[in-house]
């Protein structure tokens, strides 16, 4: 059976659930505890201080929460008794919200953060966990709830990720382990974030360029159909190994694409950004080096950027 796929309440009705709670309550929280309640029923509580929603809530949030089998409670030490909670809150507040749960937590209680917060901030929160007898799960959604729904792919880490994978994996939560140390997850989607932002910020540049010139159609043809003969794998190891050779003269092409664009009226943000980048790849001074190569891999490559921006 599909780990997505739902399976009968009766399945699991006797198997002892974890008492489960959430801190934060917007799209994956929600889409977390429909899903849970759809699989084992178990009642589940959340405690909101947005600032949007916050105690007393409004009878609309209240009865969004309760149709996922959600019961919203005013203080953030009405969880305490949970077995597992949920970190689900936006970033700016990621590492005090998780230091206020390590002060209410119960020794062998299980937090699992999926915020998108940096590795220093997973680390931090982990630590004042464990220091109150948790366990903590950095766990990190690798796709949007939207196209997969609770079957999101989760990495995790952490003193309780493989605890989190054992106790949620049997509900239907697709969840890979990438080791005990908190941080190391999220240092993994933090890189991953660069590509597809980045990814995203550039096309939307592109196509709104084109938009502009009235070629979006031709553009759109031209970008898909050279993506859709190859791998990402393949075009990423392409885009390495080419860079060390290529990333000057590259740099004085963008500088024409910048200006071009401009020419349209278009402030080309990324564009300029991606001429800074190529530039920074030309003045490590490698291209000799790997020109005078037969053959090279792309690790080869970012070892050696690597070992030159560290100074050794």
């Amino acid at each position: 059976m599909a780990l997505g796929g739902e399976t009968p309440r009766e399945e699991t009705s006797s198997m002892p659930q974890p008492k489960i709670a959430f801190v934060g309550f917007g799209e994956a929280a929600r889409c977390f505890a429909t899903h849970l309640t759809a699989r084992i029923g178990t009642p589940m509580v959340a405690f909101c201080q947005g600032k949007i929603n916050m105690p007393p809530y409004s009878e609309a949030f209240r009865a969004l929460a309760a149709g996922c089998g959600v019961t919203l409670v005013g203080r953030l030490e009405d969880l305490s008794e949970a077995d597992v909670i949920f970190s689900a809150v936006v970033v700016a507040v990621a590492a005090e919200t998780g230091e206020a749960i390590s002060r209410i937590v119960r020794p062998g209680s299980l937090v699992v953060d999926i915020n998108a917060a940096t590795p220093r901030t997973k680390k931090r929160v982990a630590e004042a966990v464990e220091a109150r007898g948790g366990v903590f799960a950095d766990a990190n959604l690798m796709g949007s709830v939207d196209l997969y729904g609770a079957a999101v792919p989760l990495y995790a880490s952490g003193s309780g990720a493989a605890r989190f994978a054992e106790v949620f994996e049997p509900l239907g939560f697709r969840i890979e382990v990438a080791g005990p140390e908190a941080g190391t997850a999220a240092a993994v989607k933090m890189l991953r974030s660069v590509v597809t932002k980045g990814m995203e910020a550039l096309l939307i540049e592109a196509l709104t360029a084109a938009t502009l010139a009235g070629v979006r159609e031709e553009t759109l043809r031209g970008l898909c159909a050279s993506m859709d003969a190859t791998t990402f794998s393949k075009f990423l190891d392409m885009c390495v190994r080419s860079d060390v050779l290529h990333a000057e003269r590259r740099a004085v092409e963008m500088d024409g694409v910048a200006a071009g664009l401009r020419e349209l009226g278009f402030n080309p943000l990324m564009t300029t950004a991606t001429t800074e980048r190529l530039r920074a790849s030309a003045q490590l001074g490698l291209r000799e080096e790997f020109a005078r190569r037969s053959g090279y891999s792309a690790d080869e490559v970012l070892d050696r950027y690597a070992h030159r921006l560290s100074g050794r």
